[in-house]
């Protein structure tokens, strides 16, 4: 039946997708509307809807109540991101163990690296939100190890939003973790330098993908690309970047997955000589300010992996006010409709350029 917004209660069941003045429907079909629901078709000025609701809605096709079966046994208990998160952290702890060895003079033990990284990527894909936190647990006194570990996760996580075979998807962490196994042929005092880097430094830090070349290369199971990768890591499609210079027809698609997540885990972390940039302006940056250095369907697949909130979802904005999410717009993910919790204001992010998404709370 249709309803006006005003009569609109808690329960009713859409039975079409709700337009605004927008492309993408506000609401599918068969959503369960809330009060944050409700508050948000008022935002939009939708004048009514068709609901099933009150009685109708306790008598909802039996095809519904399977559909909502595989979303409730999909639900992750709340140990399992912590049981996750020691996890990590373990597996930092043994990189740093192995990135000691290579320091004095050790070589790969390839093995290890795979324990180290393969278990972990299955448990990530399994619950995607974790990734919302990994940069809060990098330590700067341990940026490398801590580094390595999610870029290779977040490399791994990409290449399977791009429906890469899970062949590559492994081959992409692996290549994560390594990338920058070469920094232990820098000078130990570069890496825990609290300043900013001299130019005679930052030429030796340079030649970190030549150093990691060649302790991969001898590797017989790490693929010809996935060394190439290692390599590759700092290029840039419009040749903007090093060790070479190369651009966008020389890098293949795991040197293009490895350097975003590389770049991206960098710019979201606290390094000894500077504070983080907030996540999702960073997901705005590879967008627009590094348009044409880095891959575009790698950027999306990134971005759809940070950006997957639902209505409902509470956040701290950049000047830290509270505010809860009512619609994430697929041309604008990082940009969603939010309404402020102190008081219950909208605020259309894609409107106001001058608020980021800070945190999820």
């Amino acid at each position: 039946m249709y309803v006006q917004i005003e009569d609109l209660k808690e329960g009713d069941i859409l039975l079409e997708d709700v337009f605004g003045k927008t492309q993408m429907p506000l609401m599918a079909k068969d959503t369960e509307l809330t009060s944050l629901h409700i508050h948000m078709l008022k935002a939009f000025l939708v004048g009514g809807v068709e609901v099933a609701g009150g009685a109708s809605a306790e008598k909802k096709p039996k095809d519904k109540e399977l559909k909502e079966k595989p979303v409730k046994q999909a639900v992750v208990s709340s140990s399992e991101p912590a049981d996750f998160f020691q996890q990590y952290l373990q597996s930092v702890e043994n990189h740093k163990k192995e990135f000691q060895k290579w320091q004095a003079g050790g070589s790969i033990d390839i093995v290890k690296v795979r324990e180290m990284i393969v278990p972990l990527l299955d448990q990530a894909i399994g619950q995607p939100e974790v990734f919302l936190e990994i940069s809060n647990y990098s330590d700067p006194s341990d940026y490398i190890s801590h580094h390595s570990i999610a870029t290779g996760l977040i490399s791994g996580m990409i290449a399977m939003q791009l429906n890469c075979e899970k062949g590559t998807v492994i081959q992409s962490a692996l290549s994560g973790v390594l990338a920058d196994c070469g920094m232990a042929r820098v000078n130990p005092r570069i890496l825990l330098k609290e300043s900013s880097l001299t130019s005679a430094e930052r030429k030796e830090v340079n030649n970190h993908p030549f150093f990691s070349y060649k302790m991969v290369k001898d590797i017989n199971l790490l693929k010809p690309e996935t060394k190439l990768a290692i390599f590759q890591h700092h290029e840039r499609l419009d040749g903007s970047g090093y060790a070479k210079g190369v651009k966008a027809d020389q890098l293949l698609l795991i040197s293009r997955i490895v350097a975003l997540a590389d770049a991206f885990h960098a710019m979201t972390t606290d390094r000894p000589y500077r504070r983080r940039h907030l996540l999702f302006k960073v997901l705005e940056m590879f967008r627009q300010d590094f348009f044409g250095q880095f891959d575009l369907e790698a950027v999306k697949a990134l971005t759809n992996v940070f950006t997957k909130l639902p209505s409902g979802t509470v956040v701290q904005l950049s000047d830290g006010q509270k505010a809860t999410i009512l619609f994430v717009k697929q041309q604008h993910p990082t940009r969603p409709l939010l309404q402020l919790q102190k008081d219950e204001t909208i605020v259309d992010l894609e409107k106001r350029r001058d608020l980021y998404i800070e945190s999820i709370l």
